[in-house]
């Protein structure tokens, strides 16, 4: 039986502290749409600089996004040094690098300071390869990470289970529990003014207003903290594109002492953690595919737990959920002032949320208070680089424009009697495009297939069993209720048959 979106092996083994909802109006210096790491550690930030507060969360707070990940605390993200040093010059890269290092020393600093139990572990981060191709391409890494200031060595030896060829490694990294850092970190702010809200979404906002279905927050400044900024503001949606990856969590009694991921093709990334009980777990993630793709979940998910059971003694699989992000055009996210100058935002973190998400929050904190910071020159949120990102950018925008006309399904069945238990498919009812699944008990669940967005036709979700818009990454519950956005408003109503 697939796991339900909300209960991945962090969700699941996380106290859920309750919020309230937004009811009534209210005015704060700061208001912050979403409850994730970036919204929640930009509202402790600003706290403390003796700003008001208001966290305005769609659902639950740590638990969406950031609950979803594999939540290593790290500056070594893949092999992008060279290619940010190519794009953007060494003296930007060296921007990006200290600001992924004072991340990871801030979700430290806060985690101690506020007393925060989140099972942080200090490990060294490693990215490998097996393959003699891309051996000089890991050199090459290590060297351009060692020039911009970073801790990196080049090694051949890893407590890997098979041989490695070459790989960069990391000291002075670490790995935590997410979902319990961001709930616990939100803890901490309501009161003096201050205020977090669960389940109040967001559906309309100007320049210093948020307005949701019971209620309005008036402030000086909005920030956008969801993942992808809300609607169409800044246009970001086409600058930055969704994929989502296969993630799964068991037992294992074979046990790296460090973090991983590998260069190549099929992706392999893997980290610890220790349960209550003793037993360690492996998190890990595989190979990123285009959201409601549903044979590539099915291709990456098959070989990602193969994978884990080969090589690390592992069984069962108690946790399969799927995470999203989005990769920007010129491979850096975008933080700061939107295009309009309008809402501060912060996206395209390219599934490295956990240090880019924390040193955004302290760009965004700074700017929020008037204040300058130094690494903003590497994330300005209003830059457009054609030529770092041009053949991926048109790439992404043909595959939107395919999927604005018939979206994706392997077979498209006729009718609702069609669809066996367990079964989802995109068809045609009474000419609209609509999406169907039929559950065990044979209860038909169909809404329109047509994203609230922008009208791209959504896809299937099998693992999470929700559907996910490929175009623009919303996704949405099987009654059509919005998980998160970019969208703020469900599917079109059920259609029933």
């Amino acid at each position: 039986m697939p796991v339900p979106h909300d209960r991945t092996y962090w969700n699941a083994t996380a106290p859920a502290p309750d919020f309230p909802s937004l009811s009534g109006d209210l005015s704060v210096d700061v208001a912050i749409i979403g409850g994730g790491i970036v919204g929640i550690t930009t509202a402790r930030l600003l706290k403390d600089l003796g700003q008001t507060v208001a966290v305005i969360e769609a659902r639950r707070v740590g638990r969406e996004v950031t609950g979803k990940s594999t939540a290593k605390m790290t500056s070594q993200h893949n092999i992008i040094y060279q290619t940010l040093e190519r794009k953007f010059g060494q003296d930007r890269a060296r921007l990006y690098a200290e600001a992924q290092e004072s991340g990871i020393r801030r979700i430290q600093e806060l985690a101690a300071r506020h007393g925060i139990e989140c099972d942080i572990e200090p490990k060294s981060a490693y990215t490998y390869t097996t393959q003699e191709k891309h051996v000089s391409e890991v050199e090459k890494e290590v060297d351009v990470a060692q020039r911009l200031g970073l801790p990196a060595t080049l090694t051949r030896e890893t407590d890997l289970p098979f041989d490695v060829l070459a790989a960069i490694r990391f000291d002075n990294q670490a790995q935590f529990h997410p979902t319990k850092y961001v709930a616990g970190l939100a803890a901490t702010i309501p009161g003096e003014g201050s205020h977090v809200f669960e389940n109040s979404r967001a559906l309309d906002w100007e320049a210093n207003r948020v307005v949701t279905d019971n209620g309005t927050v008036t402030a000086r400044t909005v920030v956008m903290a969801t993942h992808m900024p809300l609607g169409q503001v800044g246009g970001y949606y086409a600058q930055a594109y969704p994929y989502a990856e296969p993630v799964i969590a068991a037992p294992i009694r074979r046990v790296p002492n460090g973090m991983y991921i590998n260069v190549e093709q099929p992706s392999h990334s893997i980290r610890t953690h220790r349960n209550e009980n003793g037993q360690v777990y492996g998190i890990v993630a595989g190979t990123g595919f285009k959201p409601g793709h549903v044979d590539d979940e099915r291709k990456y998910f098959e070989e990602l737990e193969r994978w884990l059971v080969d090589n690390f003694e592992a069984g069962p699989i108690e946790y399969r959920w799927v995470n999203e992000d989005y990769t920007p055009m010129d491979s850096a996210p975008f933080v700061g002032w939107s295009k309009g100058q309008e809402y501060l935002v912060a996206t395209g973190f390219d599934a490295w949320g956990i240090s880019n998400g924390t040193a955004a929050a302290m760009m965004l904190a700074d700017l929020a208070t008037g204040r300058d910071n130094p690494w903003l020159p590497m994330f300005d949120a209003t830059r457009v680089k054609p030529v770092a990102g041009g053949f991926e950018f048109a790439k992404e925008n043909l595959d939107v424009a395919a999927h604005l006309v018939s979206g994706y399904l392997s077979r498209k069945p006729k009718s609702f009697d069609e669809l066996a238990p367990g079964d989802a498919a995109i068809m045609k009812i009474d000419g609209e495009n609509v999406a169907a699944f039929k559950d065990e008990g044979g209860v038909v669940h169909a809404v329109s297939a047509v994203c609230s967005h922008m009208g791209c036709i959504v896809g299937w979700n099998e693992t999470d069993r929700t559907w996910d818009c490929p175009c623009h990454g919303s996704r949405f519950e099987l009654d059509g209720t919005v998980i998160h956005g970019p969208a703020t408003q469900p599917l079109g109503s059920k259609v029933t048959g």
